[in-house]
């Protein structure tokens, strides 16, 4: 049984529909990745699936439980984890009690899970979240999130305006955790390269409708595509 199972999905924000009968499903331990031009809809689906846009027609089931009458805070508890682009970390606080407020009730010695995957915030673990860059910030959110032990991981564009090498750093540790903890994925990303070779599967998406979708390692191949839906040539 798919663990994220969408069906005949319509959302958007208020009168505005943005997505047009998404079907998606994601099995335990899966990566996705969703990919498409800006403004294409990948950021709303993402909100859709956490009960963040409004949901006009379809399912969104997880768990073989539907999600339609519940909020983003059950659907947190549920099992779901949403790391969005704006990377909502708590800035004046200290990169330990942003991590502290991710447990869920955990006990504070699981905090220690994050410093593992990311030794770059131990080494910063008393810097407020305003003092650390880009990458860190996001490093945090991320290590936020996961500390709450959701079973599917929802992150959007989390390179965005990263350096090559930080976007190694955060793309290796999605990698080893997906293998160690068997976490599903769903990634938004705009470095189709990193996406692709991340992902197992991909989706495209063109005007809120999937258009394609295909194994990511045979998509990669196909530059017809790519240039078509997402603007480059291909992926290497």
């Amino acid at each position: 049984m798919a663990l994220l199972h969408v069906t005949d999905l319509h959302a958007g924000y208020g009168p505005v529909q943005v997505l047009h009968g998404i079907e998606l499903a994601v099995d335990p331990g899966a990566r996705l990745a969703l990919i498409g031009r800006n403004g294409v809809g990948k950021t709303t689906l993402l909100k859709a699936l956490m009960g963040l846009a409004d949901v006009s027609r379809g399912t969104v089931s997880f768990d073989g439980r539907s999600l339609d009458r519940t909020g983003p805070g059950q659907r947190a508890h549920a099992g779901l984890g949403y790391v969005p682009q704006t990377r909502d970390i708590f800035p004046s606080l200290s990169v330990e009690e942003n991590l502290i407020a991710g447990l869920k009730g955990r006990s504070v010695r699981c905090v220690q899970e994050a410093y593992e995957l990311f030794p770059r915030l131990a080494e910063r673990s008393r810097n407020a979240g305003h003092q650390l860059s880009g990458g860190e910030q996001q490093m945090l959110s991320v290590a936020r999130t996961l500390l709450g032990q959701p079973r599917l991981l929802l992150l959007d564009e989390p390179l965005e305006g990263l350096a090559p090498i930080i976007c190694q750093e955060l793309m290796g540790a999605f990698t080893r955790l997906a293998e160690s903890t068997g976490v599903a994925v769903v990634l938004v990303e705009q470095k189709v390269e990193a996406a692709l070779r991340f992902a197992e599967h991909a989706i495209v998406l063109e005007h809120g409708a999937v258009v394609h979708r295909e194994d990511s390692h045979s998509l990669s191949q196909r530059p017809d595509v790519l240039e078509r839906y997402v603007g480059v040539s291909g992926a290497h």
